[in-house]
Order: structure tokens, then C-alpha cells, then sequence
């Protein structure tokens, strides 16, 4: 073995730890797409997000990620007969379709290259696929209905079902999404929003189920007035309704009036056993 064997081990030593702490920072690089935690976007990309997408859609994009997420899809032709073999080739499954509008399951490195296809006008996010287990199918296909036609920017009404009565950290959040409470009911809100912001509605941790809802319900309670609880009217409304509309006659029935002493019950007389089964 040669004398220098020694010296040789040694440096090999000395080297390794250099060695590999350049080889971790290697891996750690900003320039590495697979590890970036932000991914770098050109102008043009911006400007696509801006004017197809939404901010949360680009703030999913830039956050970049492997985690999958829903989002809805708005074609110019028919989502199913016309996108799905795109789709498929795509490897993009398709969640739930009505007319020209589809939930997807994307990723967001999928984002883009979808947006850039011509036959997609816009994207909208929705959230975790999980979230769309809380809406009722009634109320998704309506919801799908409304982003194809280009109306989901109006108001609704919505049944959200929470998991106990709601407090006023729900009820702030609710308003943060965009939605004004039309009644409230044990654990049942009836709100009014935006289609588009079912979405956010579902991010409401203690939500656990939202449905479709009509102006004239209730939610099991109805509307509350300082005056008079579950009615639209105050006091002095109902007494100027009754001078303006009298109620209708109860009727000719004459009830007996029977003047009793005050006192114990003993002073009060017996009253006569009714005849032939009548009543007193």
C-alpha cells in the first residue's frame, strides 16, 4: 500500500462535508421548477388570469403546489359533447357538467395551458373537491347553470345549515362572502348573495350543508322585529292595519257573566250539572 494512502483518506475526508452541502444547495435552488414554491409568471400569463380567471385562481397558480383543487370551467360549446375528448387527453377528470359549464379537477400547473385553449371563455376557482359533498346537487347544477349563462353575479337565496347555531363570528363571515341574513332559524340561515360567492360560503368551516332557498321562507323562525319576534311588523304598524281594517266579528255567542266574591274558592257556589250533555 502506498505511503500516501493516508494523506489521500484524510483530504477525501476534509472534502465531503463541502461537497455535500453544495450538493443540498443545489437542490434548494429559486431556479428549480420542481420545488419552487412560487412559480415565476410572464406578464401575458398575468393579464390571462386577470381577464379569464379570478384572484383566487391566481393566487393558486402562483402558489403552485401538487395539491388538486375544483374549479369551474365555462366552454363556448357544450362542456360534455364537445370538451370531454379534450379533456380526457388532457387527463383532466370532469367533476359535474350542465350546459357549457363543468366542474374540473385541476392542478395548477394544468391552469394556463386550460386557459389558453380557445375553446375555454373563463375559469373560475371553487376549492378541495371535498367541499362539494356540503351542496346540494339541486343547487350545483343551478350554480353551473348561472356561470354558463354569465349571470352568476346575481343575488340568490341560499339555505346555509350550520352545525349548531350560528354566533356572530358566522354571521361575520357570511357577510365577508358577500351575503346578507334574510332569517335566522335554530341552526339554519336564510342568506342572499352573489351565485359566485357559494364558494366562499363554503370555506365557513362550521357550514355543513348549503341549498336552494326562496325569498318568501323562512328559516324555521322567520324574520325578527325589535317589536314583535318572527313578524315583519312593529306594534304601531299592526294597531294603524287594525283602525284601517277591523278584524271580522266573532260571531253573536253571548258569554254569561258571573260575578264572584273575592276570596277562598269556598264562597263560590256550585254551578248546575249541564242538561242533555250541553255545556255550561
Amino acid at each position: 500500500m502506498s505511503d500516501t494512502f493516508p494523506r489521500n483518506r484524510n483530504a477525501l475526508r476534509a472534502a465531503l462535508p463541502a461537497f455535500l452541502a453544495l450538493l443540498a444547495a443545489a437542490f434548494l435552488l429559486p431556479g428549480c421548477p420542481e420545488d419552487s414554491k412560487h412559480a415565476a409568471l410572464s406578464a401575458a400569463e398575468e393579464e390571462l388570469l386577470e381577464t379569464r380567471g379570478d384572484n383566487a385562481l391566481r393566487d393558486t397558480v402562483r402558489e403552485g403546489g401538487k395539491e388538486p383543487f375544483a374549479a369551474i370551467a365555462v366552454f363556448r360549446g357544450d362542456a360534455f359533447l364537445g370538451q370531454s375528448a379534450m379533456l380526457d387527453r388532457a387527463s383532466i377528470p370532469l367533476l359535474n357538467e350542465f350546459g357549457n359549464a363543468a366542474i374540473l379537477l385541476l392542478h395548477p400547473n394544468e391552469v394556463l395551458p386550460l386557459l389558453k385553449d380557445p375553446s375555454v371563455r373563463r375559469l373560475a376557482w371553487f376549492g378541495p373537491q371535498g367541499r362539494l359533498a356540503r351542496l346540494d346537487p339541486s343547487l350545483e347544477l343551478d350554480l353551473l347553470a348561472r356561470y354558463g349563462k354569465g349571470t352568476d353575479g346575481k343575488d340568490a337565496p341560499i339555505l346555509a345549515r350550520f352545525r349548531s347555531v350560528p354566533g356572530e363570528t358566522e354571521e361575520r363571515q357570511v357577510a365577508a362572502a358577500g351575503f346578507r341574513i334574510l332569517s335566522r332559524g335554530g341552526p339554519n340561515l336564510l342568506v342572499s348573495g352573489p351565485w359566485s360567492g357559494v364558494p366562499r360560503l363554503l370555506e365557513i368551516e362550521r357550514v355543513i350543508y348549503l341549498e336552494k332557498g326562496t325569498e318568501n321562507e323562512k328559516a324555521a323562525g322567520g324574520t325578527v322585529t325589535k317589536d314583535v319576534p318572527h313578524s315583519k311588523e312593529s306594534v304601531s304598524d299592526m294597531k294603524k292595519r287594525d283602525a284601517r281594517e277591523p278584524p271580522p266579528s266573532r260571531g253573536e255567542v253571548s258569554i254569561p257573566f258571573r260575578s264572584y266574591p273575592r276570596g277562598d274558592n269556598n264562597d263560590i257556589p256550585p254551578q248546575p250539572a249541564p242538561r242533555n250533555g250541553g255545556s255550561r
